[in-house]
């Protein structure tokens, strides 16, 4: 292996381990949190869907599976129909 073979694997090795943390950080559609009650108020991304329970208002925050600032207050009726919905 010549001198511009190595330092091309090495580069694309790089990348290549690069992208893989970057796109494998992906959040599930239902948060382990959601199940729990008393973890908090109910949640739902208007944009992808993803389930979520806080103590905390997340009017303004992004979600954090898809990163867009649609997080809006469910109530329990409507949190417990989306999992049984999505087989939770």
């Amino acid at each position: 292996m010549t001198r511009r073979g190595f330092i091309k694997q090495l580069l694309s090795g790089l990348l290549g381990v690069g992208a893989m943390v970057l796109f494998n950080g992906c959040a599930p559609l239902i948060s382990p949190s959601a199940y729990v009650k008393s973890d908090g108020e109910p949640w739902q991304c208007m944009n992808c869907g993803h389930l979520e329970r806080s103590k905390e208002d997340l009017t303004g925050t992004r979600c954090p599976r898809c990163g867009k600032r649609m997080l809006v207050r469910i109530t329990e009726a409507e949190m417990a129909v989306e999992l049984k919905k999505l087989g939770g």
